[in-house]
């Protein structure tokens, strides 16, 4: 009886790379380029403004959609203005779509952003007393104004209109402000449509939220929390005498608060939840970031 000689290496499950190789060396030419699963490339990116987050995340994507997400007083705002500036400083225009009117331009322009090249859109209609000298929503038929549509759906109108224009080097959509459960409801197919639009271009769109909606479609999720205050003593009156008008040596006054103190800033934690780089980044990889006041 004749011995066979058995190879265990046919019997060795093949890994996936090994797979693709023997099917697109079968196939060849008959297999469109389309089809082939190359690597992605790393995004183009820019600086956020921020060194600290340059160096935890290696900047801001170009045509991918970018969330920052935080609660009020989280830095989330400083974090867009900074953006912005980075942008200007570039000479690139850019766009805010300011869902609930909350943008201070002197706020902006003291943390350097160019508001000669900033487009300001402002999207809420509950507050007419703030709109002097713009026209109300529905009354022309020009414009960012939808007759009937609602707040978010004005927003997400606008979104896309600018997106779709072009010619922007950043296009920021501000709901911050807005109820987390009202951007839930968004669909995720205007998100991937988002997405969509600025992928072939050089834009960053940059959403600011309370809590991430854009699921899959974005390709950086920040999340921002406050840690602290940064402050100062008051300045205390000099205790060294001085002499009046009359020669006679002067008792220094006490502050009237002794226990004062000046804000100089605010400390935040920034953590990353979502990154081309990595889908699933550990819960550590985050940096800490101090805002000062404008003086």
């Amino acid at each position: 009886m004749s011995s066979v000689a058995v190879n265990p290496a046919a019997f060795v499950r093949p890994s996936a790379d090994q797979l693709r190789a023997r099917i697109e060396a079968s196939l060849g030419e008959q297999l469109s380029s389309s089809l082939l699963l190359g690597e992605r490339a790393a995004p183009l990116t820019v600086p956020f403004g921020i060194a600290v987050l340059d160096e935890l995340i290696g900047g801001l994507p170009r045509g991918a959609l970018t969330e920052i997400a935080g609660q009020a007083s989280s830095g989330r705002t400083g974090v867009m203005l900074a953006a912005l500036a980075a942008a200007t400083r570039r000479e690139e225009a850019c766009a805010l779509v300011d869902a609930s009117d909350s943008f201070d331009p002197a706020s902006a322009a003291s943390a350097g952003v160019d508001l000669e090249r900033l487009l300001w859109v402002r999207c809420n209609s509950t507050h007419p007393q703030k709109r002097r000298g713009f026209s109300q929503p529905g009354a022309s038929r020009d414009g960012f104004a939808f007759s009937g549509a609602s707040e978010l759906e004005q927003v997400l109108k606008v979104t896309d209109l600018l997106l779709q224009a072009g010619g922007f080097g950043m296009v920021v959509l501000d709901m911050g402000d807005l109820p987390a459960q009202s951007v839930r409801r968004v669909p995720l197919t205007s998100w991937f449509r988002f997405r969509r639009a600025v992928e072939p271009t050089a834009t960053v769109l940059l959403l600011v939220e309370q809590e991430p909606g854009a699921k899959t479609c974005a390709s950086l999720v920040l999340r921002m929390r406050s840690e602290s205050l940064c402050a100062s003593e008051a300045e205390q009156p000099s205790s060294s005498a001085r002499l009046t008008a009359e020669g006679q040596p002067s008792i220094p006054k006490k502050p009237s608060v002794s226990h004062a103190a000046l804000l100089r800033g605010m400390r935040f934690r920034a953590e990353i939840e979502r990154s081309w780089a990595q889908r699933k980044p550990p819960q550590s990889a985050g940096a800490r970031i101090e805002l000062r006041t404008a003086i």
